[in-house]
């Protein structure tokens, strides 16, 4: 029986991660989704904020001191998502109707909703009045739910669809379990039966006592039911031993599937920094060769870290993302407002607050002169520390066009020595 119950522990922990995975698929495309709507949708209200009124209206009355609001429309006839838009020196005020997010997240079968902090639902794909249960019947439809906190005041919550035939495949291994669990437990009460009457034969012989006149056919019964007995503790043997391979497969399946979505992610923002490069600068730096020295760099300093090297490869393909809201006008490229700008799109999206540090951080230099937060040696994390040694080389040799710039950027003592001594190494491959 504990086996059974670790075999199905197993299977819904592993329906469990899916889901879980799949609700924090949904989480990001619900956000990017609300984003996209503001900034290009026609069906949304949109008006810029003048005096921190939209028409005559005080934005803390519209949406307090938060980034966003959701609830019932102000200027719409919905319920709908509130916030505000940042643009260069001017902010605007944006309402994003219900039913345009609706129509733009085609859910499926899925539900999906969002509470505020009571539990009251504020907005989602169906009509629901209170927060539903973590499983829902819908259409013929097992939906298993979880949440995801979009911020202090506001969860979504994801319906994932439970296939019948998983539920129905779980309820039919358990069947066939039990009956098979019973009918081994009826062959060996009988077997050990049987078992007592050879001992009782042997003993018979042992003491010189008259035997049956099957005595020796009893003998050669015995051997043959321990040969079955071996036979089928050696075949349940084999049944766990494949379970495990194919818990062992699954396993892997997911840990690849991953690793897929992470570098199709990766890639997306390194084609997303190349086209910053190639829209705001003369002359682009090329945004692999960054990566590739950078990896190199923290490796060589000891940093394994799956999450710190995929933040660090994030952040070099990105730390320029603040630029877009200058105007595409390089001459406040130096400025500390670009940094900052990086950071808020950095969180907009949802970004590590690893690869975060470095679109911030990567004008901070060593002796401590660098923006925008005046941070020096120790005070940087070394991640920013490789980040804008790179990011300074390869400026250096593709834009000022300089033939040595590892000379010029010792002198400037803008960087971490350690770091400089293995870039050494690597251009030296």
């Amino acid at each position: 029986m504990s086996i059974l119950i670790w075999i199905l522990a197993a299977a819904l922990i592993m329906f469990h991660m899916l889901a879980r995975y799949s609700t924090r698929d949904f989480k990001q495309i619900f956000e990017k989704t609300v984003y996209m709507l503001a900034y290009s949708s026609k069906e949304v209200y949109c008006v810029k904020v003048v005096d921190g009124k939209v028409d005559n209206i005080l934005m803390t009355k519209l949406i307090g001191n938060r980034p966003f609001s959701i609830g019932p429309g102000i200027f719409v006839d919905d319920n709908s998502i509130k916030l505000v838009l940042e643009k260069g020196n001017q902010m605007d005020y944006v309402e994003i109707p219900g039913g345009v997010l609706r129509r733009e997240i085609n859910s499926g079968h899925e539900k999906w909703f969002v509470t505020d902090k009571k539990g009251n639902v504020v907005l989602s794909n169906d009509n629901y009045a209170n927060q539903p249960n973590w499983l829902l019947l819908e259409n013929g439809n097992l939906l298993y739910t979880l949440a995801e906190r979009l911020d202090d005041d506001h969860t979504l919550y994801y319906g994932k669809v439970v296939p019948w035939h998983f539920i129905f495949g779980l309820i039919g291994f358990i069947i066939i379990f039990l009956t098979g669990s019973n009918l081994l437990a009826a062959s060996l009460k009988h077997q050990k039966e049987q078992i007592e009457n050879m001992k009782a034969s042997l003993r018979k012989i042992v003491e010189g006592k008259d035997l049956t006149e099957n005595a020796s056919e009893d003998l050669k019964e015995l051997g043959n039911l321990v040969k079955k007995l071996r036979a089928t503790v050696l075949k349940d043997k084999k049944s766990m031993e494949k379970l495990e391979r194919q818990n062992e497969e699954l396993l892997s399946t997911l840990e690849i599937e991953k690793e897929t979505h992470d570098k199709a992610i990766l890639n997306i923002y390194k084609t997303f920094g190349a086209l910053i490069e190639e829209k705001v600068h003369a002359a682009s730096l090329p945004i692999e060769k960054m990566m590739e020295l950078a990896l190199f760099i923290a490796r060589e300093l000891g940093i394994s870290d799956k999450e710190e090297l995929y933040a660090l490869q994030i952040g070099m393909a990105l730390h320029d993302i603040g630029i877009l809201e200058e105007n595409q006008n390089e001459s406040t490229f130096h400025g500390k407002r670009h940094c900052l700008t990086g950071e808020r799109y950095g969180k907009a999206l949802k970004l590590s607050p690893l690869a975060i540090d470095i679109i911030k951080h990567h004008h901070e230099t060593y002796n401590g002169t660098g923006f925008p937060d005046g941070l020096a040696s120790e005070g940087i994390s070394m991640r920013v520390r490789i980040a804008s040694a790179v990011i300074a080389y390869f400026e250096e040799k593709y834009r000022v066009k300089n033939a040595d710039p590892i000379e010029k950027m010792k002198k400037s003592k803008h960087f971490e020595p350690k770091v400089l001594s293995i870039m050494e190494k690597w251009l030296s491959k």
